[in-house]
């Protein structure tokens, strides 16, 4: 069982799970974004990305998604897990 709870806190969120926070986010900038059109971007982006050889672009990406799923709503529209190099969803 700890195991198990341990792996879970390691493992990156979906894009359907970060996408359905990001929704939710009223006030972080994301109110025009709808669900089905941000989880869509997002795995294109994923998709591509596990396509290429830049294991450091895969792990911002991957980083990206665990900041918008930990951090709080305040804090993502302040830009806290903002990237340029990655942000396109």
């Amino acid at each position: 069982m700890i195991g198990l709870l341990l792996a879970l806190v390691g493992c990156t969120p979906t894009c359907e799970q970060v996408c359905t926070k990001l929704v939710g986010c009223e006030n972080a900038g994301t109110e025009m974004l709808a669900a089905d059109d941000c989880r869509e971007s997002c795995e294109k982006q994923r998709d591509l990305y596990q396509s290429w050889t830049d294991q450091q672009l895969r792990d911002a990406f991957d980083d990206s998604l665990s900041c918008y799923q930990s951090e709080s709503c305040e804090t993502i529209a302040t830009g806290a897990c903002y990237n340029s190099e990655i942000w396109s969803w």
